[in-house]
């Protein structure tokens, strides 16, 4: 088991008027693998475990990896290997389907190009499934993101470059991946586009959001599915720098967040040597996307210098590849890959971070107060006068036991 997933920090942030997030200042790091851990994807499953799958360099063959916690943290089970072949498996994607079975999507070379594979697990990850072939293109599937929306389909969505530049591609299967529909091109940009992550909203929307260079540097950009067609495309970045690597969700209150990294494309000059920092950021809306809040940092990259024998190394960390989740306590779980850790190596492991859930009153602790408010307003839904939507904890439309039961889980934390 790792160590217990303590928190010592709070960061109390209070964004426009729909959102107000506690975020747990302190990470926690899930992996100590002496290469290279990254790439994560997290679910949370019925039986309330969460999930973080990743990818793992051993002396250079790459391979997935996960690990499950029953208890929102606080212990992991050990490490599973989930595929084992030589050369590069990559960028899972993982989710649970309606029926209870758990399913990791992933890129491979083990074709002589990159394509997309899947493994299937019907009883809780005891056994799985043989590796399924998802995509048979000579050119390179990259960075694949899966879902399954409300009528059943299972969505895929990646990124190849069979067109010459990479572009947006997905599949549909609607009976639990016996078949599959074509590969469906989404982008046609002369650029690239690239590193999709998916989501169904809860007017039944598909949105896909990933990263362009068609303006000459990196943004993020955005696009959505209703009544049988697609928006056009919605840049969601404008900034100088890099950003990359969207991870996309929608929090139960139909908050629509959008994590990513930036990387600094002017360096800091640091003994001598340039530095180019990588760190975390997002970008909410409450309205649908009609209008969306600052980008908001995150991480913040922390750089030093260390004496050598005798040399100044320049140490700093970047924060990358994030993918976001909200557990069924309410709180939002970030994960992604840094080498805080590592330095001066830069060794690349999995980090997590969560907000706070049951700070009803969002002062940076769940205590009385919160279970006071929650008392007033017990018994009531939506409609009723004494009804109080910021303390339906879990935007069921009621307050009732469930919601006491999340202030009671967390009461006490600061």
């Amino acid at each position: 088991m790792t160590a217990p997933f303590v928190f010592l920090v709070i960061i109390a942030t209070t964004v426009l008027s729909c959102v107000a997030v506690t975020w747990l200042g302190s990470e926690k790091r899930l992996t100590t693998h002496g290469d290279f851990d990254g790439l994560p994807s997290m679910s949370q499953t019925a039986d309330g475990r969460i999930w973080v799958a990743w990818t793992r360099s051993v002396i250079g063959d790459f391979s997935i990896v996960y690990q499950t916690s029953s208890d929102l943290g606080v212990s992991w089970s050990p490490e599973t290997v989930l595929t084992m072949d030589t050369g590069v498996d990559a960028y899972p994607s993982i989710f649970q389907d309606v029926d209870g079975s758990i399913w990791v999507v992933w890129a491979s070379d083990r074709t002589g190009s990159y394509d997309l594979f899947y493994k299937i697990s019907s009883d809780g990850g005891l056994t799985w499934s043989d590796a399924n072939r998802l995509t048979t293109d000579q050119s390179d599937d990259l960075r694949p993101a899966v879902i399954q929306t409300v009528n059943g389909s299972i969505w895929v969505v990646w990124a190849s470059d069979r067109t010459g530049g990479f572009d947006l591609f997905y599949k549909v299967s609607s009976d639990g991946g016996l078949t599959w529909s074509i590969a469906n091109r989404l982008t046609t940009n002369a650029t690239h586009d690239k590193l999709p992550s998916i989501i169904q909203t809860s007017d039944g929307s598909i949105w896909i959001s990933w990263s362009s260079d068609r303006f000459g540097v990196y943004e993020i950009f955005y696009k959505t599915y209703s009544n049988l067609s697609w928006s056009n495309e919605t840049r969601l970045t404008v900034d100088p720098n890099i950003d990359m690597n969207p991870s996309i969700l929608q929090t139960l209150d139909d908050t629509i967040w959008v994590f990513w990294s930036r990387r600094s494309v002017t360096p800091e000059m640091v003994a001598g040597e340039e530095v180019y920092c990588e760190d975390l950021y997002y970008k909410y809306s409450c309205d649908n996307g009609v209008t969306w809040s600052d980008s908001i940092q995150f991480t913040i990259t922390d750089i030093y210098t260390v004496v050598e024998d005798g040399v100044i190394v320049v140490c700093y960390n970047d924060d990358m590849w994030p993918t976001i989740m909200q557990a069924r306590d309410t709180s939002i779980w970030v994960a992604w890959m840094s080498n805080r850790a590592d330095q001066p190596d830069g060794n690349w492991d999995i980090y997590l971070r969560a907000s706070l859930a049951g700070d009803v009153n969002e002062d940076g602790i769940v205590d009385i107060f919160d279970l006071t408010l929650v008392g007033q307003a017990f018994g009531s839904v939506v409609g009723n006068p004494a009804y109080n939507r910021d303390v339906d904890i879990n935007k069921d439309g009621r307050v009732d036991m469930r919601d006491i039961i999340i202030v009671s889980k967390h009461y006490g934390i600061t």
